[in-house]
Order: structure tokens, then sequence, then C-alpha cells
């Protein structure tokens, strides 16, 4: 006869291979989700290095404790701006200037994505023929531009 559980199956069972004791109690779940988690220096440099090529900006929590101050209101503002723009796909030249970059400065990977992103617009529909063409073509250019040369 096959092996069966009930509801009264208590968590000082062991299930496979695992112990229980490799469960952490409840107690311990609620100290974890209290306490105050912190960068470590090496997560803040990685970050540093992130902002400093233009494709990372992150949350106005983490820049304060990476600074030690708070932020003002129109900071934030400005870093949410800044985060719309690089989700929307643009770069920021040396000067501070926005620009959107052609496919040939996007790496393989981002590439890909935009494309990927493109066939999503295509499935989800609403497009009229024209707007649809141009997704065609631009999925177009980024196969083309990742042929070997």
């Amino acid at each position: 006869m096959p092996e069966t559980y009930s509801a009264e199956t208590t968590m000082t069972e062991e299930y496979g291979h695992i112990p229980d004791a490799f469960y952490l109690s409840q107690e311990e779940i609620e100290t974890l989700r209290k306490s105050k988690k912190e960068l470590t220096e090496y997560g803040k440099e990685k970050l540093r290095k992130m902002m400093k090529n233009n494709n990372y900006i992150p949350d106005d929590d983490v820049i304060e404790e990476m600074i030690g101050e708070k932020l003002t209101d129109e900071k934030k503002r400005e870093l949410a701006e800044q985060r719309e723009k690089l989700h929307a796909g643009f770069r920021q030249d040396e000067n501070g200037n926005w620009y959107r970059p052609t496919l040939q400065e996007l790496t393989r990977n981002e590439r890909i994505e935009l494309a990927e992103k493109e066939i999503a617009y295509i499935v989800m529909g609403g497009q009229d023929g024209r707007e649809y063409a141009n997704s065609i073509a631009f999925i177009l250019q980024v196969l083309d531009s990742l042929r070997d040369e």
C-alpha cells in the first residue's frame, strides 16, 4: 500500500533528504525580515561601476545609503527621469547629453532584447499596417546586425 500523508504531518518530520533542521523557525524568519540590510563595500563598488557605465541607476534608498544622506525631492525626480530614459533605451554621452544608440553601439544581448520586445508588441496586437511593417523591418535589422562578418 502506498504511503499517504495527512494534514497532520508536522514540520518535525524529515522530508526527502533534507532534515527539518534546515528550515528556519518562525522567530528566525521574523528576525531576518526586521533586520536592516546594509550594502557591503563590494556591493557599493559594483553599483558605482554600473552607474558609471551608464546602464543602471539604483533605487533612491540605495543611493541614500551609498552617500550617507537623504536625497532632495528635486534630486529624486531627476533620478526618476533618468531611470525612465535608461529604461526606454537612451544613453548619456560624456557631456551628459541623452541620445538613442544605433544598433551597432548596442551589445549583442541588448539587440536581442529589443527584438524580443518588438515581437511582444506584435503578439499583443493593436498595431496598424505601418506599425506592423516597421516592427518586422526592425526585427530584420536586428537579425542582420547579428550576422557573422
